[in-house]
């Protein structure tokens, strides 16, 4: 089982009448290729293809009945169909793997949790986003539990509620990593920004967006990009703000992430009145509008 996307249930092994533990199963080899091929395409950041040996996975893991296999390779399911921009997908997929475990005597996990929580954050349902990470927060595994208050963070920023952001914050003042790290400066960059605290807020999110560069977390770079770009903007700065918005709408256009890229790049044209910032702005605009056609 991968370590790092590990059940969180425990499951009682079966043991022969005499007392034996039960031999392991006969490896599995055309289980074995399809996760070896996903985990190479997730690698190469080839999603789509990720996708494809995933649901072989699964489809194999179903046929043997195995639900460690079910929960884990549902799970990386869940996970690169977000990568590849199809949310809609992953909540479907996420719902169906625990009611696969469910169906087998296993309750879902808190990674698990996370995941659907975080679908569910992407198509706009953000109360229901936010009780499921609830859940999340209150599992036993420390990372996820992490992550999910950084999830609840944005939410309740984004709904404008102060105290569920501070309580978000409060929740990671201790940071074990370098993404909890970059967690704690974003949503620091976001208090500070409703308290009008533009030049902190700028420092603290840029501070983000480098960390989540290094991690290869490109969506949530550009994510903190365009907080520092809000930051700017409140401080009087169009041109710097002008500039972030570019730069985090340029980043989430390559990432096939048309519904974040659109309104940055939209305040970028509208920053810029002229100038080469404004005319790659549109570019990628024109670029975006030509994919969806």
């Amino acid at each position: 089982m991968n370590s790092a996307l590990a059940l969180t249930v425990s499951l009682l092994l079966l043991t022969s009448c005499g007392g034996k533990p039960a031999p392991e199963p006969p490896d599995d080899v055309t289980l074995r290729q399809s996760v070896r091929a996903a985990g190479l395409a997730d690698s190469l950041d080839h999603p789509r293809e990720a996708i494809a040996q995933y649901q072989r996975a699964l489809e194999r893991a179903r046929a043997r009945d195995d639900v460690d296999a079910i929960g884990d390779y549902g799970y990386d399911l869940v996970v690169v169909q977000l990568v590849a921009n199809q949310p809609k997908q992953a909540l479907a997929t996420a719902r169906m793997t625990r009611a696969e475990l469910v169906r087998r005597g296993a309750g879902a996990f808190s990674a698990l949790d996370l995941a659907e929580a975080t679908a569910l954050y992407r198509l706009g349902d953000k109360n229901a986003a936010d009780s499921m990470a609830a859940r999340a927060e209150a599992g036993s595994d420390p990372a996820a539990a992490a992550r999910a208050s950084f999830l609840r963070g944005l939410i309740a920023d984004e709904a404008g509620d102060a105290p569920g952001l501070d309580r978000a914050l409060a929740r990671l003042a201790r940071p074990t990593s370098d993404d909890q790290r970059a967690d704690a400066d974003e949503l620091e960059a976001r208090r500070d920004l409703r308290q009008q605290s533009f030049d902190a807020s700028v420092t603290a999110a840029l501070r983000a967006a480098d960390t989540r560069r290094n991690l290869v977390d490109y969506r949530g770079m550009a994510r903190a990009l365009s907080v520092a770009a809000a930051a700017e903007l409140g401080a009087g700065h169009a041109a710097a703000a002008a500039e972030l918005y570019l730069r985090a709408g340029q980043s989430a256009a390559a990432q096939g992430d048309a519904a974040s890229a659109r309104p940055w790049l939209h305040q970028a044209v509208q920053l810029e009145r002229d100038g080469a910032s404004r005319e790659a702005a549109e570019k990628a605009l024109s670029s975006l509008d030509s994919a969806s056609e």
